[in-house]
């Protein structure tokens, strides 16, 4: 007798699709990137840079959006602005994960900005990560299912509120060299196959940029 063969992930997300039907969740623990210090290449990876922001889940329901910290911290009236969202989504439920990022003159993240709530225009939501949709648990799909089903339901994926997270394959040395270029905080190599695991995983590594390095150096000098 031959062995069973190993279980399949679905490769597409949509309501015809096997996904776990569930209510949508209050809360939930955000997936979260391993540090490592050196970039690499790899075709089973998908490489994005990493934005110098607050992470948050954005919580849709009932026309408005909740955004919730790593720390279960509600952010949602830190940022009204960001309800402008609510009509960017094409859904009736989902939980997005993303990073909230303010913007300089030029158009670069800014943490300064963001915990002094300067230029309160260029607020905006990065989002990277789909993991509930009208009322399926998406978390057991592959991250590239989640990414293509995210881009889908953003009405604009490039400007204003809300901001479709784009990325590259397999070339990750090349992305780092150009974040490093343009002083940006650093990069997340994330496996195309990965879950979303409600906890820190080495299917999701972060490398710091020497920008970046000097700017969390910065910080921790600062809160001592």
């Amino acid at each position: 007798m031959s062995p069973k063969a190993p279980e399949r992930k679905p490769n597409k997300v949509s309501r015809h699709t096997s996904a776990e039907t569930a209510a949508m969740p209050a809360s939930l623990e955000p997936m979260l990137p391993t540090l490592v210090k050196l970039p690499f290449s790899d075709p089973q990876w998908l490489f994005e840079p990493k934005w110098d922001g607050f992470r948050a889940l954005c919580f849709f329901k009932d026309g408005k959006v909740r955004f919730i910290s790593r720390n279960r911290r509600n952010l949602t009236r830190q940022f009204p602005e960001l309800q402008e969202i609510s009509k960017l989504i094409k859904a009736r439920t989902a939980i997005i994960d993303g990073e909230i990022v303010a913007l300089d003159r030029s158009g670069k993240p800014s943490f300064e900005a963001l915990r002094h709530r300067q230029h309160r225009g260029a607020i905006a939501f990065y989002a990277f990560d789909l993991v509930y949709f009208d009322g399926q648990n998406l978390s057991q799909y592959p991250l590239v299912a989640r990414k293509a089903a995210l881009k889908r339901i953003l009405r604009k994926s490039f400007t204003g509120r809300i901001r479709y997270t784009e990325h590259i394959e397999e070339q990750g040395e090349r992305l780092f060299r150009e974040l490093e270029a343009m002083k940006l905080e650093g990069m997340v190599a994330k496996r195309k196959d990965s879950v979303y695991a409600f906890a820190r995983s080495r299917s999701w590594l972060k490398i710091k940029t020497s920008a970046g390095r000097t700017e969390m150096q910065k910080r921790i000098e600062s809160w001592k």
